[in-house]
C-alpha cells in the first residue's frame, strides 16, 4: 500500500512540473511576443518623417498668405491741432483721404505751458467710421496694409525631435504682397516697416520659421516648437 501511493505521488508531481514548464515556456513565447510589438510600434511611431524643400516652400508660403499684415502708430481716436505740422498729422490726413478715417472739427481750451493763461486749439477728431471697423482694426493691432509671400528657401534644417513630436526650422526670405496704395505716400516716408515692405520685394526680408509634424503631415507652427 505505501508503495503504490508512493508512486502516485511522484507521478502527479511529474505531471504538475511538466505543466509548470510548459507555463514557463508559453510565457516566455509571449513576453518576447510583446517586446517585439513594442519595438516595432514604438520605431513606427518616431520614425523620422520626410521634408522636402518642396513642402517646406509649399507650407511656409501657404502661411504667409492667411496672415495679414497690420501698422499702427498711433492710437484712435486722436486728436491734433490742425494746423500741426507733425508727421502724425500728415499720415492722419492720408488715412483720411483714404476713407480709413473719419474726422471732425473741435475746439478746446487749452493751458499754455509755463503760464496760468489758457489757449483756443482748434483741432481735428479722427476716429473710425463705426464701431465695428474700430473693434476690428483694433483687435487686429491696427491697419491692413498688406500680407506675406515667401521669396526664397533659404535653410531647411532635418527634422528633429522635441518630446514627441518632430519639428524642422526654415529659414527664408519673403516679401510683402498687395501693398495697399496710401503706404507709398510720402507722409509714411519716416515708416521704417511700411518703407521697407514697398521696397521688399526687390530686397526681402529674412526670418527663421518653424514647421512641426502631427503624426500625419507638416505644418506651420507659429513661434518656437516645443511649446505644445
Amino acid at each position: 500500500m505505501y508503495n503504490v501511493m508512493y508512486k502516485m505521488t511522484c507521478k502527479l508531481m511529474f505531471q504538475i512540473h511538466g505543466y509548470q514548464c510548459k507555463a514557463k515556456s508559453i510565457l516566455r513565447v509571449l513576453i518576447q511576443c510583446l517586446a517585439i510589438f513594442y519595438v516595432g510600434t514604438t520605431s513606427a511611431a518616431y520614425a523620422q518623417p520626410s521634408l522636402t524643400n518642396n513642402q517646406a516652400i509649399r507650407i511656409v508660403d501657404d502661411a504667409l498668405k492667411q496672415q495679414p499684415l497690420f501698422w499702427q502708430g498711433f492710437p484712435i481716436p486722436y486728436s491734433i491741432e490742425r494746423s500741426s505740422k507733425h508727421k502724425d498729422a500728415a499720415m492722419l490726413e492720408v488715412l483720411f483721404n483714404h476713407n480709413l478715417l473719419m474726422r471732425k472739427k473741435e475746439t478746446q481750451v487749452v493751458k499754455i505751458e509755463g503760464s496760468k493763461r489758457k489757449r483756443i486749439a482748434m483741432n481735428y477728431r479722427y476716429f473710425f467710421a463705426n464701431q465695428e471697423i474700430s473693434e476690428r482694426i483694433g483687435s487686429q493691432g491696427g491697419f491692413y496694409y498688406g500680407y506675406g509671400r515667401l521669396k526664397k528657401l533659404l535653410q531647411l534644417s532635418k527634422p528633429y525631435m522635441i518630446g514627441d513630436s518632430f519639428s524642422a526650422e526654415a529659414y527664408v526670405q519673403w516679401y510683402v504682397a498687395d501693398v495697399q496704395e496710401w503706404v507709398d505716400s510720402p507722409a509714411f516716408d519716416k515708416a521704417r516697416t511700411l518703407r521697407r515692405s514697398l521696397e521688399s520685394k526687390r530686397k526681402p526680408f529674412e526670418k527663421r520659421v518653424y514647421l512641426q509634424y502631427d503624426g500625419n503631415d507638416w505644418a506651420f507652427w507659429q513661434g518656437k516648437p516645443g511649446g505644445l
